[in-house]
Formats: C-alpha cells, structure tokens, sequence
C-alpha cells in the first residue's frame, strides 16, 4: 500500500507540474498569435481563480474572513509581494521572450530563499548548496546569452522581468507556507488571487488600453487550459501529493515543470533551441533537485 501511495503522489506531482509548464506554453500562444496583452489575461485570470476558489471556500463552508481578522499583514504580504509580485512579472517577462526562459528563470527561486536562510542563520553554504548557486548562474547565463560571451541574446527588460518574478515566488513560497500552517489553501488562493486582480486594476489602469485580442475557439481552449488545467488541477494535484510524498521530493520533482514547458515550447510553438538554451535550462533544473534533495 505505501508503494502504491507513493507511486501515486509521484504521479500527481508530475502532472501538476505538467500543467503549469503547458500553461505558460498556452500563455505564449495567446500574447503571440491572438495579441492579448498581459495585462488583460491575468484580470481575466486572477478574477476567475479568485472567484472559483471562494466559491469552493463557500461551499466548504469555511471562516471567510478569519484570516483578515489574525493574520491581516502577512496575507497583504503574500498577495502584494508574493503572488502579485510572481505572477505580473511572470507575465511580462513570456510577453517579452518567451514561455521556456521565463519559466527556467523563475526557478531561480530556491536559490533565492537558500541566501534568505544562510544570511539568517549566518553560515556559508555547504557543498550541495555551493554546487547548486553555480548550476544556477551558469544556467542564466546559457540562458540570457545563448553562449556569446558579449551580447544578451534576449533583451534585457525580459530577463529583469522574469528575475523579479523569481523573487516574487520566493516571498509567495514563504508567505504560503506560513498561511497554510492555519488556513486552508483554497481559502488563501481565493483571497489572494482576488486581491492580486484588485492590485493589477489599479496599477495598470486597463481601461486606458482597448482590448484587441482575438477570443476564437483556439483562444478561448488556450485560456481554458490555463484557468482550469494550468490553476485549478494543478494546483490541487500539487497540494495532494504532499500527502503521499516528503515535500522535498515534491519539490524535486516540481522541476519537471521548466521541463514540460521546455518540451511544448517545441511541439506547440515550434520554438527551437540551440546547445547553450538547453543546457542552461538542464542547470537550473537540475539545480532545483539538488537543492531539494539536500533538504
């Protein structure tokens, strides 16, 4: 039976993690072929999640409003600096490369949270955490140069959007994990995703942009495979594997998401990449499982 569990947690978690990388292969689709702006899809995106979550919070009948009574600032934290700060920079950042590098790019994050905890703890960091910071810079570097030694092969507001959003999934993987010691994940997600969209109406105003997408049926697919597969299912799938499997090994495994959005890049979008784009994403990836494993 533990087998089977196991098995089953792996399974999940690789599915998740398989959405979420289509999803950001569906997010390219539609800003590149059916000229839907950033800013318009995540609204879109950010309100219906939110919407969907609370609905579930409803009928789960859960306290609605006890986080904003006992925890008002660190749920303001996690939607203004984590998933406010994740996902608008995500964005922009697939706007203005693509989907593969800023995917591979956010997952600089668990570099990120290792230099939050060393300069806490004030230690230096061992040998799998030095091995995994090189694998992390080599890999941005392959990435953003495609190996030339003296030019930036994407433009440089790409790579700083898509490095933000790394730090935007840092403080959103910290936050989480502290709401969710208390509050039920749908709970939070439904809350934070509201509020995210309430943050990206004031800040960029999308009433001063007309709205020129193209919403045919492959668009309409496209944004069905980001809200309900690329957030919904993923999301749940994730969370549930935690309960077959450690959560490092969760993490670990969470790499396979710049890997699926590495391989439907190909197939849907047709993207081609050369040695040095494919090694660098393999660093980052495998740098993801070395810190995960050494935890």
């Amino acid at each position: 039976m533990q087998i089977q569990g196991r098995n089953k947690g792996i399974a999940m978690v690789l599915l998740g993690a398989g959405l979420w990388g289509s999803s950001s292969t569906a997010i390219q689709f539609l800003f590149t072929q059916k000229n839907i702006t950033p800013e318009w899809l995540l609204i879109i995106r950010m309100l219906i999640t939110g919407l969907g979550f609370m609905g579930i919070s409803f009928y789960q009948k859960l306290p609605m409003l006890t986080v904003w009574k006992e925890d008002k600032v660190l749920m303001l934290k996690f939607c203004a600096l984590g998933l406010y700060l994740m996902q608008y920079p995500f964005f922009k950042a697939i706007a203005l490369s693509n989907s593969v590098t800023a995917t591979v790019i956010q997952y600089l994050m668990p570099v990120i949270l290792l230099g939050f905890y060393l300069h806490q703890v004030k230690r230096k960091p061992n040998k799998q955490e030095l091995i995994a910071v090189i694998l992390a810079v080599l890999g941005t570097y392959l990435l953003v140069t495609k190996g030339s030694w003296t030019t930036l092969e994407i433009s440089p507001e790409g790579f700083l959007w898509a490095f933000v959003s790394a730090f935007g999934m840092a403080f959103y993987t910290e936050y989480a994990r502290r709401l969710l010691l208390k509050y039920s994940c749908v709970l939070i997600l439904g809350w934070g995703s509201l509020v995210c969209c309430g943050l990206l109406v004031v800040t960029t105003r999308p009433w001063n942009t007309v709205f020129t997408g193209i919403l045919d049926g492959p668009a309409l697919a496209a944004l069905g495979i980001i809200l309900f597969l690329g957030t919904f299912a993923a999301y749940y799938l994730y969370l549930e594997s935690t309960i077959y499997i450690p959560a490092s090994e969760t993490g670990a495994l969470a790499a396979f998401e710049p890997l699926s959005a590495f391989i439907m890049a190909i197939l849907v979008l047709h993207i081609s990449f050369g040695w040095a784009e494919t090694l660098g994403a393999l660093c980052i990836i495998t740098m993801v499982v070395v810190l995960a494993r050494s935890k």
